[in-house]
């Protein structure tokens, strides 16, 4: 699996120049006046530049129904196998195509005010997609990030991106896609710089926490990862089937299965073992007990506890105890004789005087 990764993704290099050249010319049908009154939707390819890849993620969005101006832009150096590794690892010239990006939408956005905008970003092209929304001043948002198999880093921070951002961004990632975007970007390096596993492969770790709660994430399982697990997020079904709906919902999340990174879960208390036991409406079984005890009817003769108490104050102030009163330890010693006077002590200064 690992070897066709990186056979396919050499074979796809070996005619960039070509297809960058062709790629000029191969979006005119793509950019009419009609598609652009609809809307935008920015391809950003991978490290390769324009390819079979990214024409495939434009034949599945236009299967899916996108009727709007979808352009893909080249942003990479366009050098023969030389160049493919330069993009890879040059972060700040990623960054710099990320603010070409943006002057795109920004120019789109003048002449088409409110219409909706979307950049879908492949491999590579997904940095710079994040990066092309870091870009955009405060004032300027677009409705979201679609982003397949991006190779940025799975720890990156997308608190500023995601506020460019209406409805959010999306990840589609690929666990199985361990030979380029887990051993590749740990070796080479991710497009912003870092090495390490990206997020095509593990997802972002922030999403859902606070700044990260439109992000949005999707793990392929069992056939869309296909044989070619880097490629998998382009082929036609897969991008008709599970990016179209994200791009023509009104809200998001949509259409799609959305997970996020599993935290840690508190171990649930230990219950203790003299706590009493609780009934399905939630209150104590002993306490349910004790109180059907003291709402049983009363016996015969029994006096009211008010009652009680009243005639055994009345007694201690004659001197005897109440009904229910015990006996003091030395109260048959009062009622018996009285005891007789003590007699002096003699005094210590001697014999006493006549």
């Amino acid at each position: 699996m690992l070897g066709r990764s990186w056979l396919h993704f050499l074979i796809s290099l070996s005619a960039t120049s070509g297809l960058l050249t062709a790629g000029c010319n191969s979006n005119g049908d793509y950019l009419t006046e009609d598609r652009l009154a609809n809307g935008l939707v920015i391809i950003l390819p991978g490290i390769e530049g324009q390819s079979e890849l990214n024409q495939n993620i434009r034949r599945g969005l236009i299967a899916g129904g996108v009727h709007r101006a979808i352009p893909i832009h080249s942003w990479g150096r366009p050098i023969p196998i030389a160049g493919v590794l330069i993009n890879q690892v040059d972060f700040i010239g990623n960054r710099l195509a990320g603010v070409g990006v943006a002057n795109l939408i920004k120019n789109y956005q003048d002449s088409h005010p409110g219409k909706p905008v979307h950049v879908v970003g492949h491999s590579g092209g997904g940095g710079v997609a994040v990066f092309a929304a870091e870009a955009l001043p405060e004032d300027r948002k677009i409705d979201g990030l679609v982003l397949l198999s991006a190779s940025i880093s799975s720890a990156y921070d997308l608190k500023k991106a995601a506020k460019r951002c209406t409805k959010g961004i999306v990840n589609f990632y690929n666990p199985d896609d361990a030979g380029l975007l887990g051993i590749g970007t740990t070796v080479l390096g991710t497009v912003d710089g870092t090495h390490g596993p990206s997020a095509g492969l593990l997802g972002f770790d922030k999403a859902g926490e606070k700044g990260h709660e439109n992000v949005y994430q999707v793990k392929l399982t069992g056939p869309d990862t296909g044989d070619d697990p880097h490629a998998s997020t382009t082929h036609v079904g897969f991008v008709s089937s599970r990016v179209v709906p994200w791009v023509l919902a009104e809200e998001w999340p949509a259409g799609s299965v959305v997970t996020r990174p599993s935290k840690p879960h508190p171990a649930p208390a230990k219950k203790d073992a003299n706590e009493p036991a609780k009934s399905e409406d939630g209150k104590d079984k002993k306490g349910d007990s004790a109180d059907k005890k003291k709402k049983a009817p009363k016996k015969a003769g029994d006096a009211p506890p008010k009652d009680k108490e009243k005639g055994a104050e009345e007694a201690r102030k004659d001197g005897k105890r109440g009904p229910d009163e015990p006996e003091k330890p030395d109260e048959k010693a009062k009622e018996g004789p009285k005891d007789k006077p003590k007699k002096k002590a003699p005094s210590p200064a001697g014999p006493s005087t006549p």
